[in-house]
């Protein structure tokens, strides 16, 4: 039981192993907490950034916004969608609803706008192009995914090895020098013997 214990003990596990824990944990829980996030708002993409200027001044390029998935009945004129478009797949597309038509058949065409735009959208949107409605906004919070989407995830993913790793790094590199000099020293002192 004893060794059991010891074995368990976190003051006996080297740096290194402590560090990938620690990493695993915020990496689970990261992915957990979205994952609950993503139930809690209804959609698979509750988190998306403006890639366009097109709802400015309302959200400006680089802004996180929020959505929530709701029933075509609750989407009414003047909320702010995120839907997917066949003709532009780059990204979901934010834009305001203008116009809503109902159907005879019961469904309903929304009809979308950016603010900046001088026209409405090409088509209307059905409620199977709609990932939600935004619900909040963070402020330039997006600019950091705008940022590494452009190759500048790179020297970050960099960074964040070497202080991640570095300690380590270093510590293994002073004792391997440490080593040399000892065995350094321990070779002449033997050759001083036999010589003598």
């Amino acid at each position: 039981m004893q060794r059991i214990k010891a074995a368990l003990r976190w003051d006996t596990r080297s740096e290194t192993a402590k560090t990938l824990f620690l990493l695993a944990i915020v990496i689970g829980g990261t992915f957990g907490g979205y994952g609950i996030f993503m139930l809690a708002m209804g959609t698979t993409s509750p988190l998306v950034v403006v890639t366009s200027g097109s709802m400015e001044p309302t959200l400006y390029r680089g802004d996180l916004l929020a959505i929530q998935a709701r029933s075509e009945d609750n989407i009414q004129v003047g909320d702010i969608i995120v839907y997917v478009d066949d003709w532009y797949q780059a990204s979901p597309i934010v834009h305001r609803v203008i116009e809503i038509q109902e159907q005879p058949d019961g469904t309903k065409h929304f009809f979308t706008k950016g603010d900046a735009n001088a026209f409405i959208d090409p088509e209307y949107r059905t409620i199977d192009e709609i990932l939600g409605v935004v619900v909040f906004t963070v402020p330039a919070v997006g600019n950091v995914s705008i940022w590494m989407r452009g190759g500048g995830y790179i020297p970050v993913i960099i960074l964040f090895i070497l202080i991640l790793f570095g300690p380590e790094i270093y510590d293994y590199l002073k004792k391997e020098d440490t080593d040399e000099t000892n065995s350094d020293g321990l070779e002449e002192a033997t050759n001083d013997t036999v010589n003598a």
